[in-house]
């Protein structure tokens, strides 16, 4: 039996169960804690919506540094979006199509565990959120497909924390906000 629970505040249907987070208008089922969710903010309302993503080699090894008390080979303080790419283990920078203007700090106080944010809705206390925030003017782009984690003033073939692609490729005009959760669970499954 699947028990959901609609999610309030957004100007489409989305549901959570106990495993999920269900998003009808991109026919999307991810897997809870295991996603990544960018809210966009319209002048008509606020959307959901869900990507999946995927920890690189590189990311792997920041992980295992940080989990031993050791300084990290890479930073991975900032986030961008592109328009194109191939998630992957191997991925790099170099596998995105970036888009311009869209480099961004993590938002104060992230990387962190058991995300307060209401928008988030994949947090948890075994969970690392990061978030990007993005405002009006901050960048406009007609189709928006996938994002990244990478470090401050990258080059072509940067090391990637993560990669992600949306459900489906969306607009943010100069009259929309943005936030870009990334969630990356740690049940040692």
């Amino acid at each position: 039996m699947l028990i959901r629970t609609s999610v309030p505040g957004f100007a489409h249907r989305v549901h959570v169960t106990a495993a999920a987070l269900i998003v009808p208008m991109f026919d999307a089922f991810v897997p809870k804690h295991r996603n990544v969710l960018a809210v966009l903010g319209k002048p008509g309302g606020r959307f959901l919506i869900p990507a999946s993503n995927i920890v690189t080699d590189a990311g792997d090894i920041y992980y295992a540094q940080r989990g031993a008390g050791e300084a990290p080979t890479n930073a991975f303080g900032v986030h961008e979006l592109a328009s194109a790419g191939t998630p992957g283990k191997a991925a790099h920078r170099g596998s995105f199509t970036v888009i311009g203007s869209t480099q961004k700090a993590h938002a104060g106080g992230y990387p962190t565990t058991d995300d307060s944010d209401p928008d988030n809705s994949g947090a948890g206390a075994d969970i690392v959120s990061f978030l990007a925030s993005y405002a009006k003017a901050d960048f406009n782009h007609a189709a928006i497909t996938h994002g990244i984690i990478t470090n401050a003033s990258p080059g072509a073939s940067e090391p990637i924390l993560t990669g992600y692609a949306f459900a489906s490729s969306f607009e943010k005009t100069a009259d929309d906000t943005l936030k870009v959760f990334v969630n990356h669970d740690f049940t040692g499954a």
